[in-house]
């Protein structure tokens, strides 16, 4: 009998250990769940001519995507020089804005006086020139990208190459997430400028971007190298590294978002 009861309490045992151990794994992989790590993903534009600051931003052991302008002196050395050095590439598309010159754009940009046969021509050679590109992102370009017809034949070019495209927002009434969704093009939008006229404000800016990723998931932040940017922008990218480790915060490739 005292055998019998002493197996009836250890099964007891067993039995409310089994239901705490579930109940505590339950609420462990909520709380896990509840606190994916958010990522942001930093593009830096304006590759190609060895711009001031190249060399800082390729100091920079982070994931970081570059977007290299084709046509230009430096358009394969750079690119090739980002892959070496572990950063994502894409090609810097140059279009013509609704304000300034043309003479202000690269050789062979997208221009609105061009048949639909040379806007295919010109994107294709860009694309062709940018070695180991997985995507590309509007340089200037708000009167291309408001233009549907220009920015379908742009696009599909994109697509045939299975490439994702970043609308880097120039203009309000862009069209890019429009038509990229009708083609079937992995799209996403740039949410805030990082260069400033100092490293701590560059600083902020990263961190404001950090902000937005604590509230969506995610986000997508562009610098510059050359004037606008250049070692301001890579220094104060890389003064914000550690809080974004405190914030739990990673820096991806545009391609690894979701």
């Amino acid at each position: 009998m005292r055998v019998i009861i002493i197996k009836r309490t250890l099964i007891v045992v067993i039995v409310i250990v089994i239901l705490l151990v579930t109940g505590l794994y339950g609420a462990y992989t909520e709380v896990f769940n509840n606190n994916e790590q958010k990522v942001i993903a930093i593009i830096i534009d304006d590759f190609g001519n060895n711009g001031k600051g190249t060399e800082t931003f390729f100091k920079i052991k982070e994931r970081l995507t570059v977007a290299v302008l084709p046509n230009l002196p430096y358009t394969v050395q750079d690119a090739q020089k980002a892959h070496e050095n572990g950063f994502e590439v894409i090609v810097h598309l140059p279009m013509e804005p609704l304000k300034g010159e043309k003479n202000w754009l690269p050789p062979d940009s997208i221009t609105s006086d061009l048949s639909p046969q040379e806007v295919l021509g010109r994107t294709s050679k860009a694309f062709d020139q940018v070695p180991y590109a997985v995507g590309f992102n509007n340089h200037m370009g708000s009167k291309i990208t408001s233009n549907r017809d220009m920015m379908y034949v742009i696009l599909k070019e994109a697509k045939k190459r299975n490439f994702y495209v970043v609308d880097s927002k120039t203009i309000g009434n862009s069209l890019i997430d429009e038509v990229s969704e009708a083609l079937g093009v992995k799209h996403y939008d740039r949410d805030l400028f990082l260069d400033r006229k100092n490293e701590y404000g560059v600083y902020k800016q990263v961190l404001k971007l950090a902000k937005i990723a604590e509230k969506k998931g995610y986000a997508i932040g562009i610098g510059h190298v050359g004037p606008e940017g250049g070692a301001i922008t890579a220094s104060g990218i890389m003064d914000a590294l550690l809080e974004l480790e405190k914030m739990n915060i990673k820096i991806v490739y545009v391609s690894q978002l979701k």
